[in-house]
């Protein structure tokens, strides 16, 4: 079998060898004679790795050397890692810095017995590169140059229960609406039916799905709609909590199989509900009969649609007559490689290319993803003998023979640079339908030295996100939404794909799961997902550089596993010396001190641990890049000396912990990129002897990219604020200003005040800020910065603004000038009286604003003195969304006069409203209206029919409401009422139904409940 061969830490090496910081080491330790002998073998050997990569799948002999080239470079890399690792230490000193002097950090005698104990590790080192050296005449190796193949950048498709608009999809239009037909045929025998679709994988059967799973008829048929991804791990109570996540949106982890069935029947009875369980292997009969006998009949008409590539897995969901889906015809399928393989109009210029891809086409059988995967590998290739290899790979010709497509997909994996092998078969670690977040892949790659910069000046971070796009341009990954984040880039990978990169690794990258029985003795990298997470004797000393332990987000895994003992843990990570990536969630106390033994890691994530502190041995992960503490819920200090993680890029925290400060000296680690919080601690009391650092720790950190949010600004003072210099922080796009849970102070309101608005002037941001938060800020007067004509030169990019529980300011900086500003939510504002404005001036009045939401803002009346003169009253261009909460009449009649591109509108609690606003009925666009807690209203309009674009009406806690117009019949594109707590309405629909019940009748979808 064929060995990947390790190009980027290869590169690595030869890259560390040649620097001047091991020039120096070699000097010190006596070794730079034996480090150079070293390089000049690797840089031997590294010339033949391409040649050795293609003749190692033809002779076993040639794969064999290459496995003992990989176990050197492994151990010529942990090498160097540890004269790294020493050198760091002689060179850091109390303060975290690098110290301007060399000075020898150990006695003689422990300086001489490293020396010594390294110098035979690197004649070890070089006589096994020796060996391997001498045998490439044997082989017949020759050397060439690895080509520089300029990385690509190129958008593409979304793939979970929605198919992207920019995804080319054709030839299925007569398949969905075939199904389609299927799933509206209604049995009178049967309240609960089954379509199965069945398919060689590749065929786009999930895509097909998707179609049907969007279509608008399919949206209007059903009640509920649920989309499960069932993958092979058919686990009933995995199912059924799936289900009842993807029918509520909220999570039910650590309920019991009988708990999640009654809330099952609570959510599906009585609904008439579509339910795709998309991907499914499982054929054990008596599995899909205890799942079918927990899932509610629901209304007449409920369907399941099933995606399966096995017409067996039909059989025993008891469907004898699947639907069977065909591949693409010739010309569907030249539309879909030509999209893929040629830029636009690009075709024209190449017309022998469209000849022999025509017949590569014709050789692909119709199959979707082969199509897919070979156009997007021949796009930006232009040469004619590239594309003839393609055609005449045997693979490709005994397609037709096979039915294997595996091969075929072969080619993409070839033909990729060589700098993107190890990082797209590494991905073999993620289990099949994981949620692959493009942040942590980047991290896990510059963890095992992937990365290779062509410029010393580009951050590992931009290489990796550059290798990501051109992994994602050759369609070896999916885009997805993130049911967790929506900010957050999230993929996936087809299953075959996933087969692809497994069957690349083969040994080398392994999932264990209850299934997995025997462990290779050459593992490197390894993922434990049994359910008890029994931590196999068989890890123990194997050279591991990858340990993930526990839950990666998937549509298939349970619950939080739970962890072994405490000594079982200690003993195993003590083991693992070589470990590059460590993942263990619920770490015991007592693992955490083994970590400082682990003097490699450069990923180390141990959220949702059970400590209160962090070893002050933890500092001495030298080469430590990325620390993740999520959820550790008893954490309430970082380590003392934490100054001395010089590598570190990385501090993922969130604020389920105990922390109240950050430890002294954290503004030393300049290479940070990643600090999600921060928090100024108090340092009076009792606290004044700990080691406390204040807000200037962020003086430094120019590097911090992403979201920063600033804690318990009430500890902060103007002077230490002035020099956190976040007007240099270019990087940043997100700032949350917080000043909540401020502690008592003898200080008078007053001083606070003004103490808080000389801090707030001293934190003005970079002009790049996309988006600004101000919580609980306790200041009379926003600052000058905020409140002059120019803001809009000031924070020009500005996106999202939301100011909440800011009880003293009574004027707003003059938001309506900022360009970009497209998200506006003001919250419990309850002195402000107006927002400052310059009538005078010739700028647009909010140009970009999409949505607006104002809530609890009693004294706000208007947006200053535009809204004085009709004629100078501004109008909202672009103005989507408006949510209006507890404000005054007179806003509220003024925003929706002037709001002629509404798109939705929520109106809640506006005392004295006793009829929606007369200028609504102007709103063509309007699509969703909800109405809360207005208890004037006795009525809707009459008017309400001319909101022609309504689909969709809800009205809560309207204790008066007693009739709906006769309108209401022309709502013809209304398609869901929901009226919930509108006591006289109910009683009339109940015991009047036939007066009610005609004007709402063309309504597909209605919900009217007592409370």
């Amino acid at each position: 079998m064929a060995e990947q061969i390790p190009f980027g830490i290869a590169e690595n090496l030869l890259m560390k060898l040649g620097s001047a910081v091991f020039h120096e080491i070699g000097l010190m330790y006596g070794v730079g004679g034996e480090l150079r002998k070293l390089k000049e073998k690797l840089s031997t050997v590294g010339a033949v790795l391409l040649d050795a990569e293609e003749k190692q799948e033809t002779s076993h002999a040639v794969a064999e050397w290459v496995r003992r080239l990989k176990d050197v470079v492994y151990d010529a890399d942990d090498l160097l890692d540890d004269f790294a690792t020493e050198d760091l230490r002689r060179k850091t000193d109390d303060r975290g810095r690098f110290a301007a002097q060399v000075s020898d950090f150990f006695s003689p005698l422990n300086h001489l017995a490293f020396r010594s104990k390294m110098a035979h590790r690197i004649k070890a080192i070089r006589e096994r590169l020796d060996d391997i050296a001498n045998d490439i005449s044997k082989f017949n190796l020759i050397s060439g140059v690895i080509p520089d193949v300029p990385v690509r950048n190129r958008e593409w498709r979304e793939t979970s229960s929605v198919v992207e608009k920019s995804h080319k999809i054709v030839g299925r239009e007569e398949n969905k609406r075939e199904i389609i037909e299927l799933l509206m045929q209604s049995s009178t025998q049967e309240s609960l039916s089954m379509v199965v679709i069945v398919g060689m994988g590749g065929l786009g059967k999930t895509t097909l799905a998707q179609l049907v799973y969007n279509d608008q008829g399919v949206v209007s048929y059903f009640n509920l709609k649920m989309w499960v991804c069932v993958s092979d791990d058919f686990d009933v109570k995995v199912l059924v909590r799936n289900i009842i996540k993807s029918a509520t949106n909220r999570d039910v982890e650590n309920l019991e199989l009988d708990q999640l069935q009654e809330l099952l029947k609570q959510n599906l009875d009585g609904k008439k509900y579509f339910l795709v369980l998309d991907d499914v292997w499982n054929e054990d009969k008596r599995k899909w009969g205890q799942f079918i006998t927990l899932l509610p009949v629901g209304a007449n008409g409920s369907k399941i649609l099933v995606t399966t590539r096995s017409t067996r897995v039909a059989s025993v969901i008891g469907i004898d007559s699947p639907y069977i889906v065909e591949g693409l015809k010739d010309d569907e399928s030249w539309d879909l490689f030509e999209s893929l393989a040629f830029k636009k109009g690009e075709e024209q210029m190449h017309p022998n290319l469209v000849a022999i891809g025509k017949e590569i086409v014709k050789m692909c059988k119709g199959v979707p993803l082969v199509i897919e995967t070979l156009g997007g590998m021949l796009y930006f290739n232009t040469q004619e003998r590239h594309w003839l290899s393609i055609k005449k790979n045997k693979n490709l010709v005994l397609l037709g023979e096979k039915n294997d497509i595996l091969p075929i997909l072969r080619l993409s994996y070839d033909n990729l640079p060589v700098h993107l092998k190890q990082c797209f078969a590494y991905c073999a670690l993620f289990p099949k339908d994981s949620i692959i977040e493009k942040k942590l892949l980047v991290q896990l790659w510059m963890a095992q030295g992937y990365l290779q910069p062509y410029d010393e000046n580009i951050d590992l971070e931009d290489v990796g996100n550059q290798y990501f796009e051109d992994l994602l341009s050759r369609l070896l990954f999916q885009k997805v939404e993130n049911e967790y984040d929506n900010n957050m880039l999230s993929y996936k990978m087809h299953d075959l794909i996933h087969d692809l990169a497994q069957s690349i690794v083969e040994s080398e990258v392994i999932i264990v799961t209850d299934d997995v029985k025997i462990i290779s003795e050459r593992i490197h990298h390894v993922s434990l997902f049994t359910k008890h997470n029994e931590i196999s004797k068989d890890l123990m000393g194997k050279s591991i550089r990858t340990f993930f332990m526990g839950p990666v987000r998937t549509s298939f895994m349970g619950p939080n596993f739970v962890v072994d003992h405490d000594s079982s843990i200690t003993r195993l990570l003590s083991s693992l010396k070589g470990l590059r990536v460590m993942k263990m969630e619920f770490l015991p106390f007592k693992a955490v001190s083994s970590l400082a033994k682990l003097s490699h890691l450069r990923y180390l994530d141990i959220s949702f641990g059970s400590f209160e502190t962090l070893p002050n041995a933890i500092t001495r992960l030298k080469h430590l890049q990325t620390l993740k503490l999520f959820f550790c819920s008893d954490l309430k200090e970082l380590p003392r000396n934490m100054k001395k993680l010089i590598n570190l890029r990385h501090l993922e925290i969130d604020e389920e912990n105990k922390l109240s400060y950050m430890p002294r000296g954290l503004g030393d680690l300049t290479n940070l990129q990643t600090l999600p919080l921060f928090w100024v601690g108090n340092d009076g009391g009792e606290s004044r002897h700990k080691r406390m650092g204040r807000l200037n720790e962020l003086r430094f950190l120019n590097n911090l990219r992403g979201k920063l949010q600033i804690k318990n600004l009430s500890n902060a003072r103007g002077s230490e604020a002035k020099e956190a210099i976040l007007e240099g922080k270019q990087y940043l796009e997100c700032l949350r200003l917080d000043w909540e849970g401020q502690e008592a102070t003898d200080e008078s309101e007053e001083d606070e005040s003004e103490e808080a608005v000389l801090v707030m002037e001293s934190l003005q941001p970079h002009p790049n800020l996309k988006e600004l938060f101000i919580i609980c800020y306790t200041g009379v007067r926003f600052p000058n910065w905020m409140m002059n004509d120019g803001l809009d030169l000031l924070l020009p990019n500005l996106v999202e603004i939301e100011i909440s529980s800011c009880d003293r300011s009574k004027v707003l900086p003059p938001f309506a000038q900022l360009p970009s500003l497209k998200y506006l939510e003001l919250f419990k504002l309850i002195a402000v009286e107006c927002m400052m404005d310059y009538p005078s001036s010739a700028k647009l009045f909010f140009p970009s604003l999409k949505t607006l939401q104002l809530s609890h803002l009693p004294n706000l009346k208007g947006w200053g003195m535009r809204d004085v003169a009709a004629e100078q009253a501004p109008s909202y261009p672009y103005l989507e969304g408006l949510r209006l909460d507890n404000t005054t009449v007179e806003l509220c009649l003024h925003l929706i006069s002037v709001s002629s591109s509404l798109k939705s509108l929520s109106i809640r609690r506006i005392n004295d409203l006793i009829s929606l606003p007369e200028g609504l009925q102007h709103v063509s666009t309007l699509q969703t209206l909800t109405i809360e807690y207005i208890s004037g209203l006795v009525t809707l309009p009459h008017w309400i029919g001319r909101l022609t674009s309504l689909s969709k009406l809800r009205i809560e806690h309207c204790h008066n409401l007693l009739f709906l117009p006769a309108e209401m019949r022309s709502l013809r594109h209304l398609h869901t009422l929901e009226i919930c707590d509108c006591p006289l309405l109910y009683r009339r629909y109940k015991y009047k139904t036939g007066e009610v019940s005609a004007m709402i009748s063309h309504i597909p979808e209605i919900i009217i409940s007592r409370h």
